[in-house]
């Protein structure tokens, strides 16, 4: 394989980043865990739970699971919200969310029903991430057409919507949680959508062999962003990067390499990535922030899609470090990232 090419991105002048954050920002940063891993259910998931508590000691203003049904991707979370009430549990003060749970396959009494609890556990923590799904086969195993998911999508987040207003017979009751709804989208449907209901957009990447089209994202985070203010309301962006903190860019490329390869390998099967596309080139065109703090810094300054961002959300996946050397990245971000910025959440401790 090639060497790395960091790229003009994380270059270095005497030492020193070229990167100087703003004082005072507002963006916060999360942490998303997929809750993969090769090995038994019950401990991958205690280690999420250990890796939340991690996040909230050392800064985090939040903490996201994602959802996966039948252990695709090698998830092992088909219920985000069960999970997250045991983390509420461990916590008191860092933000709990889903990115995102698969509304079209939903029941929204029951969906309502179950984020007011955790809303309830976790003293009004709760940020509820919903998306329409894109795995065809569990769509196929709840019986459901996956052509209409969108359809199905929309119907579900309307009766959401309404269940959680002001009103509601709900029980426990979640003040404010409907001002908590997020949907994690790359599509121009999507946004429009959001903007429509006033909701919060989680937003990732698309890859393509010559990197990935923040571009894309950019122009239509610039359209969320002009309708929620011809309506005067404040807009929610969330962007989600993988991001892998080390003491050097060639340690975190080694503590990722595995799951990288896995994905490519993935992405070539579907057609996305050319045959001879390595995991070399998948970190030399930009896929994922690897290296330093400073070096991170300055990548993500760098991102066309970051200015529009309240929350700044860290995802080591598609890759799979081991736990070890998640918390290391989660704990040298914490201390070499995030202070450059602040934060506008006055939880955080």
């Amino acid at each position: 394989m090639r060497p790395i090419d960091t790229g003009p991105a994380v270059a270095m002048a005497s030492g020193e980043p070229r990167y100087r954050p703003p004082p005072g920002g507002s963006m916060r940063f999360g942490l998303i865990s997929h809750i993969v891993g090769d090995g038994d259910s019950a401990g991958i998931l205690r280690d999420t739970i250990e890796l939340a508590t991690v996040a909230e000691e050392t800064g985090y203003d939040s903490f996201w699971v994602a959802q996966h049904h039948f252990g695709a991707q090698r998830g092992h979370c088909p219920s985000p919200l069960v999970l997250l009430a045991a983390i509420a549990q461990r916590t008191t003060r860092i933000r709990l969310g889903t990115a995102v749970v698969v509304g079209s396959l939903e029941d929204p009494i029951r969906l309502a029903e179950d984020a007011a609890t955790v809303d309830a556990l976790s003293g009004g923590r709760l940020e509820l991430g919903l998306g329409a799904g894109a795995d065809e086969q569990t769509s196929h195993r709840f019986g459901r057409d996956h052509l209409r998911r969108h359809e199905q999508f929309a119907d579900t987040l309307h009766q959401l919507r309404e269940l959680l207003s002001a009103g509601s017979d709900l029980v426990p009751n979640a003040p404010g949680l409907r001002d908590r709804l997020w949907i994690g989208t790359s599509s121009e449907q999507g946004f429009a959508l959001a903007a429509d209901l006033n909701l919060g957009v989680l937003t990732g990447r698309t890859s393509s062999a010559r990197g990935p089209r923040d571009e894309i994202a950019a122009r239509r985070v610039d359209g969320y962003l002009a309708a929620q203010r011809r309506h005067g309301r404040a807009p929610r962006v969330g962007v989600s990067r993988s991001v892998l903190c080390a003491e050097s860019e060639r340690d975190a490329f080694a503590a990722m390499r595995l799951g990288i390869e896995r994905w490519v390998a993935a992405s070539i099967s579907a057609g996305r990535f050319p045959a001879d596309f390595t995991a070399d080139d998948y970190v030399r065109t930009g896929h994922c922030y690897l290296g330093t703090g400073p070096q991170i810094a300055e990548m993500i300054a760098a991102d066309p899609v970051v200015p529009a961002a309240t929350e700044f959300l860290c995802n080591v996946q598609p890759a799979a470090p081991a736990p070890a050397d998640i918390r290391r990245s989660v704990k040298a971000f914490a201390e070499q990232v995030i202070p450059g910025w602040g934060s506008a959440d006055p939880r955080r401790g």
